[in-house]
């Protein structure tokens, strides 16, 4: 008896925290897919920009394959030679035009318009050429904070990629959503059967006491009537 109750209680426990377990992962896919933006190698989460490196050219600085934190809060007036700065960028993929974010050191400012327009020369640090094409003020996007987690790139892309796709929506919603339902379903078939079982119960009981009542009442019934019979004159 004692071991069943045991049982019981570790069942108990163990269904508490998978029902946990699975409500930190559906608040986990709520806050990564439903408040993030993702655009090709840049990612945004709650105003956070990160990027993912996708070449060498920053070598030495930062790896291809970090994220790197971006502040997108930017100034044109207020940018440096020395700083690193994130723009976009258009590369032909299969003959589309798709716009991707790089993100290289600025080594001249060119200014135009008597310096109300600026462009900017930039150079990655491991090249040994300057860039070919200025970036436009425009197109710069926000400057390097200077925090990276190396290796990291990759696996963002791919995680914010795979929640965002209809798999990761299955699994993470679908799934749970199935689970909570069936969780639900068999707690009130548990206390539907437990309320019968002690309804049953209760009726036996009650019959109990309703056969022992009427006995009592017969048994009150004859003594009565011996009583009677008793005081009779013979």
């Amino acid at each position: 008896m004692e071991n069943t109750k045991q049982q019981k209680k570790g069942l108990k426990l163990a269904l508490n925290i998978a029902f946990y377990v699975v409500l930190g992962l559906v608040v986990v896919y709520s806050v990564l897919a439903l408040f993030s933006k993702q655009e090709y190698n840049s990612t945004s989460v709650f105003g956070i920009s990160s990027l993912s490196v996708q070449s060498g050219s920053m070598s030495g600085t930062f790896e291809e394959g970090d994220l790197i934190f971006v502040n997108t809060k930017v100034d044109p007036d207020e940018l440096e030679v020395d700083d690193v700065i994130t723009y976009r960028l258009q590369i032909d993929v299969d003959g589309d035009q798709v716009t991707i974010y790089n993100s290289h050191r600025i080594v001249e400012i060119v200014t135009y318009d008597s310096g109300n327009t600026y462009w900017f020369r930039t150079k990655g640090d491991a090249n040994a050429l300057v860039d070919a094409d200025l970036v436009f003020e425009n197109d710069i996007v926000g400057t390097w904070t200077g925090g990276k987690l190396a290796g990291f790139g990759s696996f963002v892309d791919g995680l914010i990629g795979f929640l965002k796709s209809p798999t990761g929506f299955f699994i993470f919603i679908v799934l749970p959503c199935f689970g909570f339902l069936v969780y639900e379903v068999i707690k009130f078939v548990r206390v539907v059967s437990d309320y019968n079982v002690q309804k049953a119960v209760g009726d036996k009981d009650q019959l109990r006491a309703e056969a022992l009542a009427a006995a009592r009442a017969e048994l009150e019934a004859e003594r009565k009537a011996q009583e009677e019979a008793a005081k009779k004159p013979e």
